[in-house]
C-alpha cells in the first residue's frame, strides 16, 4: 500500500513477494498496519471479555472477521462511507428478512402450531432448564410449518437474486450486497424455526459489526490520523508524479544508448510500459478520489477546490507523460519488426493468405529506406547522440520542475498541524515562493531556447542536400533519385521525441504556474470544513471497475464486452455536459418497427425483463439465488435442521454467497486460491489457539496477542500485496479468527452445541468453508457456465470498436479544422486551460477533452481485463487449448494502438488550420478510400471476434493500401487500357524506368516509409518551421496506426480463420503487377 492508503503499483511478474520489501520501507504502510492491528486486537479483546461477548452473542468473533475484511487503512471519510454501505446493506437484508417473518407467521398453521407446543411440552426432562430444552426444540425444526418455510423461501429467493443482481450491476456496491446477503441468510435460515416473531435475530451480526466499525472510526482518528486530502496528495507523489519522472530519467537513458542494441533498447521499453501503466492506474484513482475532497473537516495549505483545480491538470498532462514513452515504442517496433519480417513473410507465403507482392512490398521498401539512411548517416544510431545533446537542457529543466512540484507537495503534506499553530514565517514563504518562480522561469527559458535554436541540430547532416541559398533540394539530388535523394524517416522518428519533449515540457509549465499561483494564495495552514457530498450515489452506482481493496471478496468483472461507451467518464466538473455530435448513431432493431400501442410498449418492456434475464448478470443473480437457496434447504428440514444448526451449516451458505464468481475462469482461479487460503488459515488458526491457549480453555491474553501477532504479516500483505494476491491473504486471517473465534465462543458461553476447539474444531469449520465454495462451484459451472475466455474475446473485439471510435473523432476533428481552412481561417487556436469559462473553450478543445474521456474509458477496459486474461487459463481445455499467446499480443497491441491515438490527438493542438488541412489533403492517411478500408477493418474485426466469425476472403493489407493510394495518387492521369495492356503480364520484369520513378516516388525528402508527409518538394523553410514536428508526429502516429490495424489482423486471422478460395493470390498478384507498371508509365510519359 502506497503512503496514503493506496495500493503500490509492483509488476506482478516480478515475483511472488517482490512487494515485501518497498512496502517495509514505507513508513505510511507500517503506520497503517499498526492502526489494522490495534483495531484487530480491540475487536478480540471484546471477544474475549465476559460482558462484551454476552452482548454480542454466538457471532461475537464477527467483529474481529470483519476488522480483516474491510482494515481500516482509509482515510476517515472514505471509511465511513464504506461503513454505511455495508451497515445500509445489513439493514435492507434485516428490513427484508423482517417481512418474511411477517408474512410467514401470518400464513403459519395455528392448528398445527398448536400440536407441535404441546409435543413440546410432553417432550420436557425435569431437571433440565426448560429455556435450553426450549431453544433444542426450535433449533431441531420442532416447529417448523411447510406453509410459513415456503413464504421464507419465495422472499429469500427474491431477496437474494435482487443482492446478486445489484452485486453485478454495481460493483462498487459489493459491501451492501455481501453483507445484506449475510443479514438476510440468518434471518430466513433461523426465522422459519420459531414458532413466534424473532426480529432481533440480526442482531447476531448486526452488533458485532457495530462494535468494530466504531472502533475502526477511533482508531483512525487516534492511530496515524489521515485526512482524504493527505491521501490524495500521498497518492499524487507515489501514483504520479514518481512514475512521471522515472518516464521522463529513461528517456534521458534511452538517448544514451543506440537503438541497434535491441535487447537494452527492450528492456528500457518494457521498464516504461510499467511506469506508463503505473501512471495511467495512479491517475485513474485521483480522479475518482477527488470528488470526496469535500466531504471531510481537514488541515492543511490546500482545500478541496484547490485539490480539483489540480486534478483536472492530471489527465492532460498524463497523456503528454504517457507520450514521452511513445518515441521508444516506435523505435523497439521497428526493430521487433525487422527481426521478425522474413519469418512472418515466409510463413504467411507458405499458408497461401498473402499474394507474394502484397507480403514483400512494404517489407522490401523499408529495407531499401534503412540501407538509404546508412549510405548518408542519417539511421537512428547516428542521429541519437544529436538528439541527446539537443534536448539535454530542456530535459534537465523538466528533471528540475518535477522535482520542485514532488517537494512543494510534499511540504504541503507535512507538518499540517505545526504548520497551523506556528506563526507565518514571511522570509520562508518568500523564498519558497521565488524558489518556484525561479524554476518556472528556467524551464519557459529552456523550452524557447529549444524551439529556436537547439532543434536545429538534429537538422544539420541534412543541409548538404539543399541549395544554400534558395534552400530546395540539390539538383544533383533531384536528377539522380535512386542513388542521392536521402530518407527521411528516421528524422521524422526524432522529430515525435521532441515533439513529445516539446509538449511535456509545455504543460508541465501550466502546471507549474498553477502551483506558483497556489503558492502565493495559500501561505499558511488552515481548517477545511466540508463544502457538499457532491453526487455520491451516480458513482456508488457506476459500473466502473470496483477498488478490490474495498471489496476484497468481489470476483470477476461486470463490464458489458459488447459496450464500449458504459465506463466513459463521469467527471461532474467536466464541460461534457453538452451532448457530443459526434458519431450519433440510431441502432434500430432490424426484426421489428418501434411500438406504437401501450400493449406494444407493454410486450417491449417484457422483453428488457427477458433479456436481463439471459444476461450474464441475470444469470449471475439467479445463480446466486439458486446456491442460496439450496444451501438453505436443509434448514427448514425437519430431518436435517438440528444437524444444520449444529454443524452452523449457515456459514457454508455465506461462503458459497461470497465465492460465487460472475465468469468461470475466474470461479475456478478463486476456488484454488480461496482453498489454499482457507487450508492456510486453518493451520495457522490452530497454531495460534494452541499457543494463546495451551491444553486449557485459552487464556484472553494469549489468545488477543497471539491471534494479532500471527495475522499481522497476513493483514499486512492484504494492504499491500498486488490485486491478484489480495483474496488468499483476505482469506488466510479470516480463517485464522474463524477458528479462534469458534473456539473460544465454545469454551466461554453458554451454548447448546459445544463443536471443540482447535483441532477438533478447524476441520469441521474449514469443510464449512469447502463445502460453500463448492456450491457455487457447481452452480457456476452447471448446466453452462459463462466462460470468461469468451469474455476476453468480446471485451479485445469490443475494444477494438472502441478503438475505431477513437480514431473516427480524431479523424473528423481534422476534417473541422480543414473546413476552417478551407473558409481562409489559419489563425492557431490557444487552449485556454481546465479552469476557464465554457464559453470561452473553443470548438477544438472542446473535441480534445471529449476524446480524453474516451481514451481513459478504453484504456480503463483494456487495463480492467487483464485479471481475466489470466484466469481464463484456468478453465476446463474442453475445446482445445486456449491461445493465451495471441490473446495476450492482440492485447498489447491494442494498448499501442492506444498509445498512437493518444500521440495523434496530442499533436493535433499544436497543428493551426493550414497544418491540418496539408495532413488531410496531401497525405495518404486520411485518403476518403484509404479510411474506408481502415474503418472497414476495425468494424471487420470487431465482429470477427464478438460473434467469433471467420473473416472474410481478401481482406486487403493496409499498408499496401497506402502505398497504393499514395502511389495511385501521383498518377498525372486515370490509367487508360492501352496502358494496362501495354504493361503485360509478366511479374517480375520491371524497366528501368519504371523502378527510377518508383524510386522517386519512394525516396522522396518528405517521405515516411514512402508515404508523403505533405510536401512534394520539401525545403530548408519547411524542415524548420515550428509546427513541422507536431505534423511529423501525427504522420508517424497515423504511419503506426496503420500498422498495428495489420498486426492485429493478423492475429485474428490466427484466432478465427478466414475465407478463401483457390485462384485469388495469382489474380491478385497479376493485377498489383499491372497496377504499379501502368502507374508507373504513366508518371514516365508525364515526366518525359
Amino acid at each position: 500500500m502506497a503512503e496514503g492508503g493506496g495500493r503500490m503499483n509492483f509488476d506482478e511478474n516480478a515475483g511472488l513477494f517482490s512487494w515485501v520489501v518497498p512496502s517495509l520501507k514505507n513508513q505510511r504502510a507500517l503506520k497503517t498496519l499498526i492502526r489494522c492491528c490495534a483495531a484487530l486486537a480491540a475487536s478480540l479483546i471484546l471477544m474475549v471479555n465476559g460482558k462484551t461477548l454476552s452482548s454480542m452473542g454466538q457471532a461475537g468473533f464477527f467483529a474481529a472477521i470483519v476488522a480483516t475484511m474491510l482494515p481500516p487503512y482509509m482515510a476517515l471519510s472514505l471509511f465511513i462511507l464504506a461503513s454505511i454501505t455495508l451497515l445500509l446493506g445489513m439493514l435492507i437484508g434485516w428490513a427484508w428478512g423482517a417481512a418474511a417473518m411477517a408474512a410467514a407467521l401470518s400464513v403459519r398453521s395455528q392448528p398445527l402450531l398448536a400440536q407441535q407446543r404441546q409435543k413440546a411440552q410432553s417432550m420436557i426432562v425435569p431437571g433440565i432448564s426448560v429455556a435450553v430444552q426450549q431453544q433444542m426444540f426450535v433449533f431441531s425444526g420442532l416447529f417448523l410449518d411447510p406453509r410459513s418455510s415456503a413464504v421464507y423461501g419465495a422472499f429469500f429467493f427474491i431477496g437474494t437474486f435482487a443482492l446478486g443482481a445489484l452485486r453485478a450491476f454495481a460493483p462498487k456496491l459489493g459491501l451492501l450486497s455481501i453483507f445484506g446477503s449475510i443479514v438476510l441468510d440468518i434471518m430466513c435460515s433461523y426465522g422459519p424455526s420459531f414458532p413466534t416473531a424473532q426480529y432481533t435475530i440480526a442482531k447476531t451480526f448486526l452488533v458485532p459489526t457495530a462494535y468494530y466499525i466504531a472502533i475502526a472510526v477511533v482508531s483512525i482518528i487516534l492511530l496515524f490520523p489521515e485526512s482524504m486530502n493527505h491521501v490524495w496528495l500521498t497518492g499524487l507523489r507515489s501514483g504520479f508524479l514518481e512514475p512521471t519522472y522515472e518516464l521522463l530519467s529513461l528517456q534521458s537513458a534511452a538517448l544514451q544508448s543506440y537503438p541497434s542494441d535491441r535487447d537494452a533498447w527492450n528492456k528500457q521499453v518494457n521498464k516504461g510500459n510499467l511506469y506508463r501503466r503505473a501512471l495511467a492506474s495512479g491517475t485513474e484513482g485521483l480522479i475518482g478520489q477527488v470528488a470526496l475532497m469535500d466531504l471531510e473537516f481537514s488541515v492543511g495549505r490546500l482545500g478541496p477546490t484547490d485539490l480539483k483545480k489540480i486534478g483536472k491538470e492530471l489527465k492532460s498532462f498524463m497523456f503528454r507523460a504517457i507520450a514521452l514513452h511513445s518515441f521508444q515504442s516506435f523505435v523497439n517496433d521497428m526493430n521487433v519488426l525487422d527481426e521478425k519480417e522474413a519469418s512472418v513473410t515466409e510463413a504467411s507465403l507458405n499458408q497461401g493468405t498473402a499474394t507474394p507482392r502484397s507480403a514483400d512490398r512494404y517489407a522490401n521498401l523499408r529495407k531499401e529506406i534503412k540501407e538509404r539512411e546508412k549510405q548518408h548517416g542519417h539511421d537512428l544510431d547516428t542521429l541519437i547522440p544529436l538528439l541527446a545533446d539537443a534536448s539535454s537542457d530542456l530535459r534537465a529543466s523538466c528533471d528540475d520542475g518535477l522535482k520542485a512540484l514532488m517537494d512543494w507537495f510534499q511540504k504541503c503534506n507535512s507538518g499540517r498541524w505545526a504548520d497551523f499553530f506556528t506563526k507565518l514565517n514571511d522570509t520562508n514563504v518568500k523564498e519558497r515562493h521565488e524558489a518556484l518562480e525561479a524554476t518556472l522561469r528556467q524551464l519557459e527559458a529552456s523550452l524557447g531556447t529549444f524551439r529556436r535554436t537547439e532543434r536545429e541540430k538534429l537538422i544539420a547532416p541534412f543541409k548538404r542536400f539543399f541549395d544554400s541559398k534558395t534552400g530546395k533540394v540539390l539538383e544533383s539530388v533531384v536528377k539522380d533519385p535512386s542513388r542521392e535523394m536521402f530518407a527521411a524517416r528516421s528524422l521524422f522518428m526524432c522529430f515525435v521525441f521532441t515533439d513529445s519533449l516539446d509538449t511535456f515540457a509545455e504543460r508541465l509549465i501550466r502546471l507549474l504556474q498553477l502551483i506558483t499561483d497556489l503558492d502565493a494564495r495559500r501561505p499558511k495552514a488552515r481548517i477545511w470544513a466540508p463544502s457538499g457530498f457532491g453526487k455520491l450515489w451516480r458513482k456508488l452506482t457506476s459500473r466502473a471497475p470496483v477498488d478490490n481493496d474495498i471489496s476484497p471478496l468481489m470476483m470477476g468483472t461486470s463490464t458489458d464486452p459488447a459496450n464500449t461507451d458504459e465506463n466513459l467518464s463521469n467527471d461532474e466538473d467536466s464541460d461534457d455536459e453538452e451532448e457530443s455530435d459526434i458519431l450519433k448513431t440510431a441502432r434500430k432493431n432490424p426484426d421489428a418497427l418501434p411500438p406504437r400501442t401501450p400493449i406494444g410498449k407493454l410486450f417491449v418492456g417484457l422483453g428488457g425483463i427477458i433479456r436481463f434475464l439471459k444476461s450474464h448478470e441475470g444469470i449471475f443473480a439467479l445463480r446466486h439465488a439458486v446456491v442460496s437457496v439450496a444451501l438453505w434447504v436443509p434448514s427448514v428440514c425437519s430431518s436435517s435442521a438440528w444437524f444444520y444448526y449444529e454443524n452452523r451449516g449457515l456459514w457454508a451458505l455465506i461462503m458459497a454467497q461470497t465465492g460465487l464468481a460472475m465468469y468461470a475462469g475466474d470461479q475456478i482461479y478463486e476456488f484454488v486460491t480461496r482453498l489454499s487460503g482457507t487450508v492456510m488459515g486453518l493451520l495457522v488458526g490452530m497454531a495460534t489457539w494452541y499457543i494463546g491457549a495451551g491444553r486449557g480453555n485459552g487464556n484472553p491474553y494469549g489468545i488477543v496477542i497471539a491471534t494479532t501477532a500471527l495475522c499481522a504479516p497476513f493483514i499486512f500483505a492484504r494492504l499491500n500485496a498486488p490485486a491478484s494476491q489480495l483474496t488468499t491473504w483476505v482469506m488466510i486471517s479470516v480463517t485464522i479468527v474463524f477458528v479462534v473465534g469458534y473456539s473460544w465462543i465454545d469454551t466461554h458461553l453458554p451454548v447448546i452445541v459445544n463443536s471443540g476447539v482447535g483441532v477438533e474444531l478447524g476441520w469441521k469449520r474449514a469443510l464449512l468453508v469447502i463445502i460453500g465454495f463448492a456450491g457455487a462451484f457447481v452452480v457456476m459451472m452447471f448446466p453452462h457456465p459463462n466462460s470468461a475466455r469468451t469474455l476476453v474475446r468480446r471485451t479485445l473485439g469490443g475494444s477494438i470498436a472502441g478503438l475505431g471510435h477513437i480514431f473516427a473523432e480524431e479523424v473528423e476533428a481534422f476534417l473541422a479544422e480543414e473546413a476552417l481552412a478551407r473558409r481562409g481561417q489559419y489563425e492557431k487556436v490557444e487552449f485556454v486551460g481546465e479552469d476557464a469559462e465554457l464559453e470561452s473553450i473553443s470548438a477544438k478543445e472542446k473535441r480534445v477533452r471529449k476524446l480524453a474521456n474516451r481514451v481513459i474509458s478504453v484504456a480503463t477496459r483494456l487495463q480492467s481485463i487483464q485479471p481475466s486474461l489470466q484466469t481464463a487459463r484456468f478453465e476446463p481445455q474442453l475445446q482445445g487449448t486456449w491461445p493465451y499467446e495471441q490473446y495476450q499480443r492482440l492485447h498489447k497491441i491494442q494498448m499501442q494502438l492506444l498509445l498512437s491515438l493518444v500521440l495523434l490527438i496530442s499533436a493535433f493542438p499544436r497543428l493551426d488550420t493550414r497544418w491540418c488541412s496539408i495532413l488531410v489533403h496531401r497525405t495518404p492517411f486520411l485518403n476518403p478510400n484509404l479510411l474506408s478500408d481502415v474503418f472497414s477493418h476495425l468494424s471487420i474485426l470487431s465482429n470477427c471476434l464478438l460473434g467469433a466469425h471467420a473473416l472474410p476472403v481478401a481482406l486487403p493489407n493496409l499498408r499496401d493500401r497506402v502505398v497504393y493510394h499514395e502511389r495511385h495518387s501521383k498518377a498525372p492521369c486515370p490509367i487508360r487500357r492501352s496502358t494496362v495492356d501495354n504493361a503485360g503480364l509478366e511479374a517480375d520484369s520491371d524497366n528501368d524506368e519504371s523502378s527510377g520513378e518508383r524510386a522517386r516516388l519512394d525516396f522522396a525528402a518528405g517521405k515516411v516509409d514512402g508515404s508523403s508527409i505533405g510536401f512534394e518538394e520539401i525545403t530548408l523553410e519547411i524542415l524548420m518551421d515550428e509546427q513541422l514536428p507536431a505534423h511529423s508526429t501525427a504522420v508517424v502516429a497515423l504511419s503506426n496506426i496503420i500498422s498495428l490495424i495489420d498486426e492485429m489482423t493478423t492475429i485474428v486471422r490466427t484466432l478465427c480463420g478466414e475465407v478463401s478460395f483457390r485462384g485469388y493470390d495469382m489474380l491478385q498478384k497479376s493485377f498489383l503487377d499491372r497496377e504499379e507498371r501502368a502507374i508507373g508509365l504513366g508518371l514516365s510519359s508525364k515526366l518525359q
